[in-house]
């Protein structure tokens, strides 16, 4: 599929690449690079073939938020042109919302490769992945406040599972711009990398999921995961045991303990 701000590349092992692509813009989101997302992540799921998403910045930049300019201009912060009936009724399902909610929401495993700054709904995106490593130059700037808003992208509701109550409010209230440094110490990214190792690391960590799981298993272990987040125990536990009820009636379920009983690698077929 051909896309106007975003690039999607995918390799022969299941990993999908997505660029941020809007250079002149300092890859700053807008509505229709906002929908080519929610496309292409629903692509991703649809795709039996699809195992890993990575998504990244073109250039040097990560993605800059919103277009500050036309903010400025407006005297206001955007919103999707001519919202529908559904988006007014149900404002997470709108732009950048349903974008950071659909990367959290989605079964596939997605990793934010941060290749420099990370700034605004550039935070959203990032929040919105499994896992995040970062390039040695990036920055995160969750500045909202500096802008008179909050952050209305879902970061404000991720930031807590991510990093803690009491970190997340330091950073959003203070509206900082911290150093990759400060994003490893804080659990924002869990690695920090030099720039050209920075794909070549994700395309490691993702060949890593490929090879150690089944598609249908890890998909699975992150619907149950991200679902806990939102029972209490007891639901929690139901939820999982009916994630465990498929898992074990699959196929790459007796693959893996015929493999393991063989000492052999497992050969996954994804049911």
């Amino acid at each position: 599929m051909s896309y106007q701000f975003i690039r999607s590349e995918q390799d022969a092992d299941g990993v999908v690449v997505v660029t941020i692509d809007d250079p002149a813009a300092k890859n700053a989101v807008n509505w229709v690079m906002n929908q080519e997302i929610i496309s292409e992540c629903a692509r991703i799921e649809a795709d039996p073939a699809a195992r890993v998403l990575i998504i990244t910045g073109s250039g040097r930049i990560f993605c800059s938020g919103g277009n500050i300019k036309r903010m400025t201009a407006e005297g206001k912060s955007l919103e999707p042109p001519d919202p529908s009936l559904r988006e007014e009724m149900f404002p997470h399902e709108a732009d950048i919302r349903r974008v950071v909610i659909g990367l959290r929401r989605m079964s596939k495993p997605a990793i934010a490769a941060v290749n420099g700054p990370a700034v605004g709904s550039g935070i959203g995106i990032a929040a919105g992945c499994d896992i995040r490593i970062a390039a040695n130059n990036a920055r995160f700037g969750w500045v909202f406040v500096r802008r008179g808003i909050v952050p209305d992208d879902a970061s404000l509701a991720l930031m807590p599972q991510i990093i803690g109550y009491s970190r997340a409010y330091e950073w959003g209230v203070s509206g900082r711009t911290i150093d990759a440094a400060g994003a490893l110490a804080n659990g924002f990214v869990s690695e920090v990398v030099a720039p050209l190792r920075l794909l070549p690391r994700c395309r490691e960590l993702a060949r890593e999921i490929i090879d150690n799981g089944p598609p249908l298993t890890v998909q699975l272990f992150k619907l149950a995961l991200t679902e806990s987040l939102h029972y209490g125990l007891e639901d929690a536990v139901r939820f999982t045991e009916r994630a465990q009820k498929i898992a074990r009636a699959s196929e790459d379920h007796a693959e893996a303990l015929k493999a393991y009983a063989e000492k052999r690698s497992p050969q996954w077929k994804g049911r």
